[in-house]
């Protein structure tokens, strides 16, 4: 799951670089607000799945990490992993 998620950043936001760390923070790759926005589209589009926006929050689409248990969690009808408490999300 992290290498399709990756493949979908990498390829609609080349700011991010080829190579993007699992754990790297998509902020400090360039990443703007509207730019979040389009990932969760582009998500929902590539996944078929729906981002409700109560499982939007600090730290949630952070990383390609995340970003997959995220898509995984929607995938497999499992429960959302609480928002993450980190630095980064204060």
């Amino acid at each position: 799951m992290e290498e399709r998620v990756k493949e979908l950043i990498v390829k609609r936001f080349p700011c991010t670089g080829p190579n993007l760390g699992y754990t790297d923070l998509l902020r400090e790759k360039g990443f703007t607000s509207l730019m979040f926005v389009e990932l969760i589209l582009s998500l929902e589009e590539e996944f078929g799945i729906e981002i409700l926006d109560e499982e939007i929050g600090p730290g949630r689409f952070s990383t390609l990490e995340r970003i997959a248990e995220y898509v995984r969690c929607k995938l497999d009808g499992r429960p959302i992993p609480a928002l993450p408490v980190c630095q980064e999300c204060r």
